[in-house]
């Protein structure tokens, strides 16, 4: 199972209906062939849809079938846990959010998501654990289509100091939760987001 947002709207592609009731009214789509993939998309977009669910036989075929409609970016981020177990949260734009941005020239993915979580939260002393999921999410500028491609590493810190929101990139708080308290359910994010700890928290 892959999840693709457009608009912040899944779309779950995926061999067969997921149980889970999150996904309860969603859209349903038959695979047809790649140049409708597009057109699928559209109607994601303009639909007033909870999301929508894609039944093919090959998940991932299809997933890179999608990307060629889009320009890539890739980027990287962080679920950074402290020496106490809590994780690092930041409000973007009046949402939670978990620090992450595209990866600069000349460095590795690795280097770039240690980057953005230093620059976005003003923390230090951090290494990273392993890899966790790709997330992809989709935008348009100037009616120009792109996905932005996540790769999320979970990250322990020693760091004990102030946490600092890097205010140019509009995030106003940057605290530490104990996910005993994180419902991803009613917490208020984006939906890219709530999909990335529902996967995170069933581990």
């Amino acid at each position: 199972m892959y999840k693709f947002f457009i608009n912040d709207k899944p779309l779950i592609i995926c061999k067969e209906i997921p149980k889970e009731s999150r996904f309860f009214g969603f859209d349903e789509f038959e695979y047809q062939k790649p140049d409708k993939l597009l057109e699928l998309v559209r109607k994601v977009e303009e639909q007033s849809t909870k999301g929508g669910l894609l039944i093919c036989d090959d998940p991932a075929m299809v997933l890179n079938q999608l990307k060629s409609n889009f320009t890539c970016i890739k980027a990287g981020g962080g679920i950074v846990y402290n020496a106490d177990g809590n994780l690092l949260l930041m409000k973007r734009l009046g949402k939670w959010d978990l620090p992450k941005g595209k990866i600069d020239a000349g460095e590795t993915v690795e280097e770039g998501a240690i980057r953005e979580v230093e620059e976005e939260c003003g923390i230090n002393e951090l290494s990273i654990i392993n890899y966790f999921k790709n997330t992809y999410h989709t935008y348009k500028i100037q009616g120009h289509r792109f996905l932005k491609i996540s790769h999320w590493y979970t990250m322990n810190t020693t760091f004990k100091g102030e946490l600092i929101p890097q205010l140019e990139e509009n995030i106003t708080e940057v605290k530490w939760e104990d996910p005993a308290n994180i419902d991803p359910e009613t917490l208020d994010t984006y939906e890219s987001i709530r999909e990335l700890l529902f996967d995170l928290f069933a581990k």
